[in-house]
């Protein structure tokens, strides 16, 4: 029971406690926001480094495949560098044993051929 001379200031005092409970109850439900907000970020942060850690994962894998493939190449390349090498040699040898050829040292061990060239002269 209220008397009536006090009905005002209790309904003044409900109202001011109604107010103030939503107001605590506006700022919880700021707070709630605001930690879905922070949970938002963290989820985005951490989706956002794995699909990066991911692409520098395949990105590294594939310079790794690169290099090797260089590095064939480079051993590919000396070998044949090495052959071509070897082949200048043996044409140079080759070379110079065509340049010593002569028409004396290829009838020296043939007698009639010997004798033909000596008839001419």
């Amino acid at each position: 029971m209220i008397r009536p001379q006090f009905f005002i200031p209790i309904i003044t005092l409900l109202r001011n406690s109604a107010m103030n409970s939503l107001e605590y109850k506006q700022e919880v439900a700021l707070m709630r926001e605001q930690n879905i907000d922070i949970t938002n970020f963290e989820e985005d942060l951490d989706t956002f480094k794995s699909a990066f850690a991911r692409n520098y994962d395949l990105a590294s894998r594939k310079f790794k495949t690169a290099i090797d493939e260089i590095d064939k190449t480079i051993r590919h390349l000396q070998k044949t560098k090495d052959a071509l090498v070897s082949s200048e040699n043996n044409l140079r040898l080759a070379n110079n044993k065509a340049d010593d050829l002569t028409v004396k040292k290829l009838v020296r061990k043939n007698p009639t051929m010997k004798a033909k060239f000596d008839a001419l002269n």
